[in-house]
C-alpha cells in the first residue's frame, strides 16, 4: 500500500492506493488500483470551517495514475469550495 500527503490551500490532501480486484478482458486479468483521497482542513485561521467533500475515489491500471486522478479531483473540489481560499 502506498500513501501520498500534501497541503493544498490550507487543506491536507491524503491519498491512499491499494490493489483492487482486476477486470477480466478476454482471458487476461487486468490489474486495477483504487486511490482514495480524504481532505481535512488544517488551518484554523481561515474563518469558519468548511463543509468538506466526502472521500474521492478513482480506479486506474497503475498506482501512480490512480493517485494522480484522485489528487487532481481533490484539488478541483477544494478550488470549487470557495474563491476566497488563498494559495500557500
Amino acid at each position: 500500500m502506498s500513501q501520498n500527503n500534501a497541503i493544498y490551500k490550507g487543506f491536507r490532501v491524503s491519498a491512499r492506493v491499494r490493489h483492487a480486484p482486476g477486470a477480466v478482458l478476454g482471458s487476461d486479468l487486468v490489474p486495477r488500483f483504487l486511490a482514495t483521497v480524504t481532505i481535512t482542513q488544517v488551518s484554523t485561521g481561515m474563518g469558519s470551517r468548511r463543509r468538506l467533500p466526502p472521500m474521492i475515489q478513482h480506479f486506474a491500471s497503475a498506482p501512480h495514475a490512480a493517485i494522480a486522478l484522485a489528487l487532481s479531483s481533490a484539488r478541483d473540489a477544494i478550488d470549487g469550495m470557495s474563491t476566497s481560499v488563498k494559495a500557500r
